[in-house]
């Protein structure tokens, strides 16, 4: 394929990177949403901690499934609108109708079953179910082309100043969708809905929708035409090309990939039971009064209340932490202002970060109160932050000084593939926005086809652990919950003279299943932090 024209983007220079990174603020919002409110709205529908720990799933399988899938159309597109833009909106479109659904499920479900009988309580819980594997089948689809459209569309020399963006609209995203959570929005806003789900909802979709087509209207992608020389590939190769390259990858990208692995074993349930935990540690204190409604309320905002703070912190993390982080690289950064006796390797930084979310994890063992849960959760902000993003600059880093791979499993795919480009790594902090330099030549394949192929192994590492944390929570919350969780509107509401006593109990007593899975988070969290030190060593 040839490059019809270059990437180009409207507006002035200074707010390119704002321009091509705004969609990831959406996509953040609406993750912050469903990690907020996705749990405590199934269990009020009556599903167990154990069956809404397989809906999880859908997480995991979108990752595996939908983001290869999207990569490889979307590199074979030769739209006119571009390779990008059209699943972008096409998945913002569906997004925005999964998440109004999972808002309004009972009213929607009301259409067909009328209110107030057993059927409509039962479409209801379907419609939430599907709803949320839409709303992750489609955002995951949409966070790959907003990572790849940054690709294609900014020089290597850029790459590092435009994930900085997009990182900070990450952190933004995160911050704004967890303190939004924390207002009573159906009072504030009682005309876009009845409960806070409803309102955010709305909230959510109006920012996802207006940012992408903010970024569809201003972004000019490259166009790429066929000729009979480039045929295209079938969808078949590109996935035995990405499974036929893992073995070929040098040993520190392999080790960066094993770091990610363990690391998310332990992070993708602290990303989804967080506010359940919580919201479990309110139901029995003392201070949870008045009807099962309020309780489970004050109980969620209780918990996003803690994502927000969680949030705060990740978002100054993101700012301040690169200054510290030692390059060679750094030339023209605010980084340079800090002296090199105060910064550390970067492979150092995210190995403590592996370290203090492993204490975080064990802390579990000693909180017994909502304000210790809401603190250590405050403190994972900084962990997180660090994986937003040294993982990918180490990455970077790591093919800069390694040998690049081979990309073609089979000698018939030899004249298509060309070697990896060498990537120039910054300290990841704004730089001078410069003038677009042009897109690579050549068959549009290099920079963003073969980067592609890297970013899907290492999204494999990542989903994989997904799936593996799901089936180990749904055993745990199998053998320590009995299928009643305080947290459930059902229980609250048939045993609620006993849920009461329960909450004047000890905790000791009967323990929240979920600090399990975080303190097993631990152990994952502690194996990172040794293959990490491993990969520094190398690395240095």
């Amino acid at each position: 394929m040839t490059p019809g024209f270059g990437p180009r983007i409207h507006g002035p220079r200074w707010a390119h990177l704002p321009i091509l990174t705004i969609g990831l603020l959406g996509v953040q919002i609406l993750w912050s949403v469903e990690v907020s409110y996705a749990s405590p709205y199934l269990l009020s529908l009556g599903l167990t901690k154990s069956n809404m720990a397989i809906v999880f799933l859908a997480g995991p399988l979108s990752g595996f499934l939908i983001q290869p899938l999207i990569g490889v159309l979307a590199d074979n597109s030769t739209s006119r609108w571009g390779r990008r833009r059209p699943y972008m909106l096409g998945g913002c479109a569906l997004s925005v109708a999964s998440l109004l659904l999972l808002g309004y499920t009972r009213e929607f479900a009301a259409v067909f079953t009328g209110y107030g009988n057993s059927m409509n309580d039962v479409v209801t819980r379907w419609l939430a179910i599907l709803s949320i594997y839409f709303i992750d089948f489609s955002i995951n689809a949409v966070q790959a082309v907003d990572r790849a459209l940054l690709v294609d569309t900014l020089p290597s020399s850029m790459q590092a100043s435009g994930n900085a963006w997009a990182a900070s609209m990450l952190g933004v995203g995160s911050l704004f969708g967890f303190f939004v959570g924390n207002l009573d929005l159906p009072f504030l806003l009682p005309s876009l809905g009845s409960s806070e789900l409803q309102v955010l909802s709305i909230i959510t979709s109006a920012l996802l929708l207006g940012g992408h087509i903010t970024t569809a209207m201003l972004v000019e992608e490259k166009v790429l035409v066929r000729t009979a020389e480039q045929p295209r590939l079938s969808f078949r190769t590109e996935i035995r090309e990405i499974f036929y390259s893992i073995p070929t990858l040098p040993r520190a990208i392999r080790q960066i990939f094993m770091v990610q692995f363990f690391a998310w074993l332990g992070w993708f349930p602290v990303l989804f039971y967080t506010t359940m935990y919580i919201n479990d540690l309110y139901a029995r204190s003392a201070l949870a009064v008045g009807t099962p409604s309020d309780i489970v309320a004050e109980g969620t905002r209780l918990g996003s209340r803690g994502l927000f703070f969680s949030a705060v912190l990740a978002l100054l993390t993101n700012l301040l932490l690169p200054l510290f982080a030692a390059s060679g690289r750094s030339r023209g950064t605010i980084g340079t202002i800090i002296p090199e006796c105060f910064k550390f390797p970067l492979s150092t930084l995210w190995a403590g970060s592996h370290l203090l979310f492993a204490l975080c994890m064990l802390g579990t063992c000693f909180v017994t109160t909502v304000d210790g849960a809401i603190f250590l959760t405050a403190l994972t902000g900084i962990p997180w932050a660090v994986t937003q993003w040294a993982p990918f600059s180490l990455l970077a880093e790591a093919i800069l000084n390694c040998t690049p791979m081979s990309l073609d499993p089979e000698p018939s795919s030899a004249g298509v593939r060309d070697e990896l480009d060498r990537l120039e790594m910054h300290t990841p902090l704004f730089e001078d926005i410069k003038e677009l330099e042009p897109a690579p030549s050549g068959d549009g394949r290099n920079l963003s086809a073969q980067a592609g192929v890297i970013l899907g192994i290492h999204n494999i590492f990542i989903v994989i652990p997904q799936f593996i944390a799901t089936i180990l929570s749904a055993i745990v919350f199998t053998l320590f919950d009995s299928g009643d969780s305080v947290t459930s509107s059902v229980e609250l509401e048939v045993e609620m003279p006993a849920a009461l006593g329960r909450a004047s109990d000890s905790l000791g007593e009967k323990q929240n299943s979920v600090v399990y899975i975080f303190r097993l988070g631990a152990l994952w969290a502690f194996i990172a932090f040794m293959i990490c030190r491993q990969l520094g060593r190398e690395l240095r």
